[in-house]
């Protein structure tokens, strides 16, 4: 799939954070989308972390551009379907 929307949810374990990830992934199961949870706890993820600035979790990457910072409502993770 070419156009397949990439999200990528930056976390840091956090309870906040791990509501962030089941909201995204709930939202878009059906979509199509892939999800990427980067642990903030880990390497990997700390040097993508480092690429986009990001300094504060959780973050919500739509296609390397920053689309929610903080804790996101059911509607919000609605809107990545699109």
């Amino acid at each position: 799939m070419a156009n397949r929307r990439r999200i990528e949810v930056f976390t840091a374990g956090c309870p906040l954070c791990k509501v962030t990830i089941e909201l995204v992934k709930r939202a878009v199961s059906q979509c199509g989308c892939e999800v990427i949870e980067r642990s903030f706890t880990e390497a990997a993820g700390c040097d993508q972390a480092k690429q986009y600035g990001i300094r504060t979790m959780p973050k919500v990457v739509v296609d390397g551009r920053i689309a929610f910072e903080g804790k996101i409502t059911q509607a919000q993770a609605n809107q990545l379907r699109r």
